[in-house]
């Protein structure tokens, strides 16, 4: 029996009529800082990389996770100030939260982190407990080691919507990536098992997966972002879909981080580092590159030489009713390094999508078509993980008569030739 999912438009001039209207586009927005964290212990190049965990009931008790390359990880609240430390001396260099594991009988939120210090070097998993807003280690060793004991760099976790299963990545600084899926130990405790090798010719840190689309992202900082499938299954051929020296992207690219809208809308953003701005990306279809954000400074100062990057659509605070992004400040000029917060609705003004309806523990996105209108082409994209489906066309509906598309990496590109079109995913 086959299972279909239709996307049937318009394609013309009708096409505009039966999208959104589109938003005014501007080329780079100046967002000042709302918030920043108390600055770290130590001195020198110590913060690196931010992630916010969302608090299930009450979002204004959500928390940011900031790490210290020379301590620990620090969780801050969502005003900036100091909630707990954890692991000190293990020196953490990104995190990344995973949402909605099933440990020993619980559903628990995830931290995930990668440890540099030599005698303690490795991932470290922490589950957060909602009540005390509290994080205990839950891997299961002290030094659960990854990419051969070398020093682990960028992480990022990934959510399949295909299987349901729970991954991490992780790579180092010569360009191995290496992805682990996360499993139930028993005891209350989490092991990995390695389940794919990827690698890239220099040196890379910052990532992020599409958990709704099954995309990976990873920075290599001296030539841009590569994109894979994020499925363990899904080969070692990667895309360059953004490069250094275009639209402004300048090295070192440094982190990435995923703004999630409904229906497979959002952004993907990287921070160009060499130039001290924030390059934004559409998140379905080919990537496109859609503005730069270059913050200035206003009560708090500006920013640079920033590594890490988070952003979060959901509401937390009465401050970040709307979202928030939040970027390592290099240079704080109230001491030493820390992490701003720029509240997204002064960043998206009439630019970019203000979307509060992602809720981070909701399964992601199955079977859907994201249509994307360029001049005189169209886009059509579906998630990654869909890799049985096809995309077939068809001009006229009551002819009945579908045709195959020649569609690369889950994509279609098309140009306006007939006054109607219609598409539709079909699994045999």
């Amino acid at each position: 029996m086959k299972q279909e999912f239709f996307l049937s438009g318009v394609i013309g001039a009708s096409l505009a009529a039966a999208c959104p209207a589109a938003l005014v586009a501007a080329t780079t927005v100046q967002p000042e800082a709302r918030v920043q964290t108390v600055p770290m212990p130590h001195g020198d190049d110590a913060a690196d990389d931010p992630a916010v965990w969302i608090h299930p009931q009450q979002p204004e008790l959500s928390l940011i996770f900031g790490t210290d390359k020379q301590g620990g990880l620090h969780a801050y609240n969502m005003d900036g100030s100091e909630h707990q430390l954890v692991s000190d001396g293990t020196r953490p260099n990104n995190v990344d939260v995973l949402y909605g594991f099933k440990l020993d009988g619980r559903t628990v939120d995830l931290v995930l982190a990668g440890a540099r210090a030599s005698a303690r070097r490795g991932m470290k998993v922490w589950a957060i407990d909602a009540a005390t807003r509290s994080l205990s280690e839950v891997q299961y060793s002290e030094n659960a080691l990854v990419l051969g004991g070398n020093e682990p760099m960028g992480v990022c976790g990934y959510r399949s919507a295909r299987t349901g299963k729970f991954y991490f990545f992780v790579n180092d600084p010569d360009g191995l990536v290496e992805q682990f899926e996360l499993a139930d130990a028993g005891g209350g405790r989490i092991n990995g098992t390695k389940v794919r090798t990827l690698t890239l010719d220099s040196q890379s840190e910052g990532c992020v997966a599409d958990d709704e689309l099954g995309f990976f992202y990873i920075g290599e900082e001296s030539a841009g972002i590569w994109k894979f499938g994020a499925e363990p299954d899904s080969g070692v051929t990667g895309q360059l879909v953004a490069r250094v020296g275009q639209n402004g992207l300048e090295a070192d690219v440094e982190g990435l981080t995923i703004y999630y809208g409904a229906q497979g809308r959002g952004y993907l953003i990287a921070s160009s580092q060499g130039n001290n701005t924030y390059t934004v990306y559409e998140r379905a279809g080919a990537n496109q590159y859609v503005l730069t954000i270059d913050p200035k400074g206003g009560q708090i100062d500006d920013v640079s030489d920033t590594d890490g990057i988070c952003v979060i659509s959901s509401p937390t605070s009465q401050q970040f009713a709307k979202g928030v992004f939040i970027v390592q400040d290099g240079e704080n000029a109230g001491g030493n390094q820390n992490f701003k917060l720029y509240a997204w609705e002064d960043i998206a003004g009439t630019s970019l999508v203000i979307d509060t309806t992602w809720q981070p523990r909701a399964a992601p996105a199955t079977a859907s078509l994201t249509l994307q209108q360029s001049g005189n082409g169209i886009s059509i994209s579906w998630p990654a993980q869909l890799t049985d489906y096809r995309l077939q066309a068809n001009d006229d509906l009551s002819a009945g008569t579908w045709s195959d598309v020649s569609a690369v990496n889950n994509q279609f590109n098309d140009t306006f030739s007939a006054p109607k079109k219609f598409y539709r995913l079909i699994r045999p």
